[in-house]
């Protein structure tokens, strides 16, 4: 049982440190698995206690609680029943993982949906030519730069405003589409892979907070974080800013990996989010299929409070 024990110990405090992700990226790539520390310590928990381990099972059940304690809050809550009864907006964010060629599913589906705003993550040169090429009832907008091999396409109502920011480091684009009334920003920051590109991540995250705080109106950030609600850039860009996270209510709608097997199952975790200010409820969220990326596309409905 020693075997058996001292993994599980380990595995908690690892679980614990994880919280500490501010100070270590490695720590904060960590603290993208709480569902997972959650389930595989419970299993060793009761494995431990009915050994009759006592102490051990205990402290281990308590680690396998604080990490199920902070994904609880996304089952919890969900929209006001009155959601205004005006007009809904429709957004969509999609990686479309630069290598994928299923171009006419995508298109097909973006048909289907038919969403108001739909940013293309991951849009190489072929799937821009697609896309203006589909004869689409959208304004389409390039962010790519020429030196960049994938940027993000925006598909936007006819006559909404779009503007296109360029970070100054990291690559990174954001676009800004403003529909009626409602301020939308699509992002994608870079995957926290090493220390320098972790931080770069967190910049462009902080970008999104400082771009919502300016807002005067209703507004939303969306798109591809590389960072799940329980990363220390997500937390901090909740706290910082009045932002809400659509998943509350909705579960944990884990989008990444979508394809792999078994072992993507057991490793999905959330990183494609929307955000949103307080005067927006969310009508309804969903998943779509993974439509050859790597991604599950999300589909927000939102409404004005009422």
């Amino acid at each position: 049982m020693i075997l058996l024990a001292v993994p599980a110990v380990a595995l908690t405090l690892f679980s614990v440190a994880a919280f500490f992700g501010r100070w270590s990226w490695f720590l904060d790539v960590a603290a993208n698995f709480r569902v997972q520390y959650a389930a595989v310590l419970t299993l060793l928990a009761v494995w431990l206690l009915a050994a009759r381990w006592t102490r051990t099972g205990s402290v281990v059940l308590v680690g396998a609680l604080v990490n199920a304690a902070v994904v609880a809050p996304l089952y919890l809550g969900g929209p006001p029943e009155a959601a205004g009864g005006g007009e809904t907006i429709r957004i969509m964010s999609f990686n479309l993982l630069a290598s994928n060629e299923s171009f006419g599913e995508v298109i097909n589906y973006i048909r289907q949906e038919d969403p108001d705003i739909a940013f293309l993550h991951e849009a190489s040169r072929p799937w821009e030519l697609a896309i203006e090429a589909a004869d689409l009832e959208y304004e389409v907008t390039r962010s790519r730069s020429e030196e960049l091999i994938f940027g993000t396409l925006v598909l936007s109502r006819p006559g909404d405003p779009v503007t296109s920011y360029g970070f100054t480091t990291g690559g990174a684009r954001a676009v800004e589409v403003v529909h009626d009334g409602v301020a939308v920003l699509g992002i994608h920051p870079l995957a926290p892979t090493t220390s320098r590109r972790s931080a770069l991540r967190n910049a462009q995250i902080d970008f999104a907070a400082a771009w919502s705080a300016s807002q005067e109106g209703p507004n939303v950030v969306t798109g591809d974080f590389n960072a799940t609600p329980w990363s220390y850039p997500f937390r901090k860009l909740l706290a910082e800013t009045d932002l809400v996270n659509s998943q509350r209510g909705f579960g944990i709608s884990a989008t990444f990996p979508a394809t792999g097997g078994l072992w993507s199952l057991l490793l999905r975790v959330p990183i494609d989010h929307l955000v949103h200010t307080p005067d927006l409820v969310v009508v309804d969220r969903r998943l779509g299929p993974p439509l050859g990326s790597d991604h599950f596309p999300l589909v927000v409905d939102l409404a004005v409070a009422g």
